[in-house]
């Protein structure tokens, strides 16, 4: 969060004012949608991903609070989409939902996203945003299923995992990919299973072997990511041709 953000967000917190409060958060959108603006002005913005605020202090202790934040950073998402929409773009939204621990949670998630998306965006809602889900490699493998029902793509985040040394994070992370990916797809075979973190981009080639759809990664990964999937994708193309070429002369 940039330095002038925070401090509204601090304000905003510790506002008494029911007046100077409104005030704050109208800030923090305005701000938020300048963000949302410059990021579907970039060069990633065709297709940009954003997690949902959900700051741990509020989601336990202030509720309601958490509910408003999340409601500002929504209209500005929104709002930033419509314009850009207005001015010939074609660009997409994807949102995650943060750890939610059940498939319950989420739909109330969803739901509330989807309603200021229509007061916002209308129809063009549906082909302008997807609506997925954030979670934990530590998730229940059973938890993570029953929420990709009704998710439009999942993405397993490898943060938690990255204090380990790289190695470890790594294998950890796609052992638990693969249980997870494995419930997801036992109820849901086209599920659309990502992965983000740097234990994501170091373990690229186990995911790919699970089957994972892709990877998120820092900037700084890309290129090499990009060229280790390459080379995954050329190398099981090789044996695939061999494959086919032992079986023609059996």
């Amino acid at each position: 969060m940039e330095p002038e953000l925070f401090c509204l967000y601090e304000n905003w917190l510790s506002s008494e004012d029911e007046l100077q409060t409104s005030r704050f958060l109208q800030r923090i959108s305005y701000r938020l949608r300048a963000a949302v603006v410059e990021l579907l002005e970039s060069p990633d913005g065709e297709w940009a991903a954003v997690t949902l605020l959900h700051p741990e202090s509020l989601a336990v202790a202030q509720p309601a609070k958490l509910a408003a934040l999340q409601d500002a950073q929504l209209e500005a998402l929104f709002a930033a989409v419509a314009e850009s929409q207005r001015q010939g773009g074609d660009c997409r939204l994807d949102l995650l939902v943060a750890y939610t621990a059940s498939a319950a949670e989420f739909a109330a998630k969803r739901e509330f996203i989807e309603d200021v998306a229509d007061q916002t965006l209308g129809h063009a809602y549906a082909a302008a945003c997807r609506i997925g889900a954030l979670i934990a490699p530590d998730v229940e493998p059973a938890a993570a299923a029953e929420i990709a029902r009704i998710a439009d793509f999942l993405v397993l985040d490898g943060a938690a995992g990255e204090h380990a040394p790289e190695e470890t994070a790594a294998e950890e992370f796609a052992l638990a990919a693969g249980k997870i990916f494995a419930a997801v797809t036992s109820v849901k075979p086209a599920a659309v299973v990502l992965a983000a973190g740097t234990p994501a981009a170091s373990a690229l080639a186990d995911l790919y072997q699970i089957g994972l759809s892709g990877i998120f990664c820092s900037a700084g990964q890309r290129t090499e990511a990009l060229l280790r999937a390459a080379c995954l994708i050329w190398i099981a193309r090789q044996r695939e041709t061999l494959d086919t070429a032992a079986g023609g002369r059996q």
